[in-house]
């Protein structure tokens, strides 16, 4: 158990795509690479309702409000029943409206478009 958070051990969930130990060495990189670009992603998804989520160390995330209000949680599945849960609001991160949007926007996986 972690003596900071509390937060136990675990297997890593099926959404963590890379692996950090890579005998390579190149896999913490596309770790790192990887988790930075769904924080961002959620982030951006959740930015709508004034909320955040930030990175703690590769190990665990934070979900905060713009008041502050804050919640650990174990892996980026668990962020949308938290914002349900703590903040009352509806989150679908697969609503086809907001899925759409997000395409438009820069097709989910580069750089948001410029001026076309």
């Amino acid at each position: 158990m972690c003596a900071l958070c509390g937060g136990l051990e675990r297997e890593p969930h099926w959404t963590d795509r890379l692996q950090r130990d890579d005998p390579d060495g190149d896999g913490a990189a596309l770790w790192r690479q990887s988790r930075e670009a769904q924080v961002a992603l959620v982030n951006r998804i959740l930015g709508q309702d004034g909320l955040e989520v930030r990175d703690w160390n590769g190990h665990v995330f934070v979900l905060s409000n713009r008041t502050g209000r804050s919640e650990i949680v174990p892996q980026l599945a668990a962020v949308w029943s938290a914002v349900e849960r703590l903040w009352q609001c509806r989150c679908d991160p697969l609503d086809p409206a907001l899925v759409a949007r997000l395409e438009q926007e820069d097709g989910l996986e580069g750089e948001p478009r410029r001026g076309t």
